[in-house]
């Protein structure tokens, strides 16, 4: 990536956590000492967050942008990838599995996710946060259901199951 792709990272990622403070009310910030291997943003509890911005973006970006977005997380974290074409809006791929109930660790391929607004994410990140159970065997599982209190829940926009 050139001197310009990585200012448009970080200008990528300093947008996305501006976007999840406000959506979701926790100081979300960029990362600052990146590895291959890190999530780009810190301040999400329970969610690994991949962050891309590029000029184009096709089906195949996608898919390896979200195997990215899966390797980061470990296991230990659902992953999010907010993704934004230049002169369009931010867009979030996430599990599918998060809004199931059902252990994520089987629901990680790209097929498997959904593609929301980033408020469409943010009321799931609500949700799953305020059900958050931990199972005997130590894995994490989601459940969900209802509406976040307090709160009307958006419009959801939603491309599951894409090919």
């Amino acid at each position: 990536m050139g001197a310009s792709g990585n200012v448009k990272g970080k200008s990528g990622e300093r947008e996305v956590a501006a976007l999840l403070r406000e959506l979701i009310g926790l100081d979300v910030r960029r990362r600052v000492s990146q590895y291959s291997q890190d999530s780009d943003l810190v301040g999400v509890p329970g969610w690994s967050v991949e962050v891309k911005r590029h000029a184009q973006v096709d089906r195949a970006d996608l898919r390896n942008f979200w195997a990215q977005a899966v390797r980061q997380a470990r296991g230990a974290e659902l992953p999010v990838l907010f993704v934004r074409r230049d002169r369009d809006s931010w867009r979030a791929v996430w599990p599918l599995a998060a809004v199931l109930g059902v252990p994520v660790g089987d629901w990680l391929d790209y097929s498997l996710t959904c593609e929301s607004t980033p408020e469409a994410w943010a009321a799931v990140f609500r949700e799953v946060d305020a059900a958050r159970v931990l199972t005997p065997a130590g894995e994490s599982r989601v459940l969900c259901g209802g509406t976040p209190a307090g709160n009307s829940a958006p419009t959801l926009s939603l491309f599951c199951g894409q090919s």
